[in-house]
């Protein structure tokens, strides 16, 4: 796993559209704090479900980088990778979430604005042990994005690992650059809005096409949230994969993350890329029914039973 890590503060539940006045007070029923982004959720999933995960990150030198690297031992995800960045806090995010589950951010870069393609090259070591490396998020680390191709390159050249790229915020849409790196990734499934944002393309048998126009050279699809997703191993192979029902949505953050410790953990298993994804709806579904991105989550033999 490389690319962002933060701190999480969720609250719930809150109402963005009735905030107390000034001097006022509005009284939440828990406060929690948790790590985040996609090295600690990805990361911390995959060590539930039962795979042996390595960090690449950077976290500031304050009590928040203090508290991931404490999370990261607690899961024993390896943290070689992992730069103290003195010059800059920890990445963090204050979580507001509604009673429907579903939630708003505000954000702080912190330290991970220094994160650069040279923080993973400098730990090449590290992926010459994986079987799949993961990178995100496209479009909250844009001071990579000019060097993705040469890092996705040398992955590949120097490497064994397979490339899976995720993507969070709002990627912007640049066809020429996209191009350049997408032909490396091999598999590469952003969220509907994110997916419009760097395509232009709104229906999702569009988008898929105009990933594989652009060079994708292996699976591709749309996450589409309650809908489930679109996966396609070719432009001529596609599948919708229903979502999973849930009694009751608790807090959606980190789904989409659980969407890709499910299914890396299933191609890891050598499935099919639309069984791995129904194996990464599971992940999802259970994600959601309690607070924090990896509460709830269980190892990988009860979702293949689900």
């Amino acid at each position: 796993m490389a690319g962002l890590a933060v701190v999480d503060v969720l609250g719930r539940p809150v109402q963005f559209n009735a905030l107390p006045k000034p001097g006022g007070l509005q009284l939440l029923e828990s406060i929690t704090l948790s790590t985040g982004g996609n090295v600690s959720n990805v990361g911390i999933d995959l060590v539930k479900l039962g795979f042996r995960v390595d960090g690449i990150t950077r976290v500031g030198d304050d009590a928040l980088g203090r508290f991931i690297l404490q999370e990261y031992k607690q899961y024993r995800i390896g943290t070689a990778g992992v730069l103290v960045d003195r010059k800059a806090q920890t990445s963090a995010t204050f979580v507001g979430v509604g009673k429907d589950g579903e939630r708003s951010f505000l954000h702080t870069r912190g330290c991970l604005a220094n994160f650069r393609a040279s923080d993973v090259l400098e730990n090449l070591q590290l992926v010459k042990r994986a079987k799949i490396f993961a990178f995100g998020y496209l479009g909250l680390l844009p001071e990579t994005e000019k060097d993705l191709e040469v890092l996705f390159r040398t992955i590949k050249k120097e490497t064994g690992a397979k490339i899976l790229l995720d993507t969070g915020g709002n990627p912007r849409r640049q066809p020429k650059l996209f191009a350049s790196f997408i032909r490396y990734v091999d598999y590469f499934m952003p969220s509907y809005e994110e997916a419009v944002a760097l395509t232009g393309r709104k229906k999702p048998e569009d988008i898929v096409q105009y990933l594989f126009d652009a060079g994708a050279p292996n699976v591709v699809g749309v996450k589409l949230g309650s809908r489930g997703c679109l996966v396609a191993s070719s432009p001529n192979v596609a599948e919708y994969v229903p979502a999973l029902r849930v009694k009751r949505v608790v807090d959606t953050t980190g789904a989409g993350d659980a969407f890709v410790a499910g299914f890396l953990a299933a191609v890891i298993r050598e499935l099919s890329p639309f069984a791995a994804a129904r194996i990464g709806n599971a992940v999802a579904s259970e994600c959601v029914t309690a607070v924090g991105a990896s509460s709830a989550i269980q190892n990988f033999n009860h979702y293949v039973k689900r």
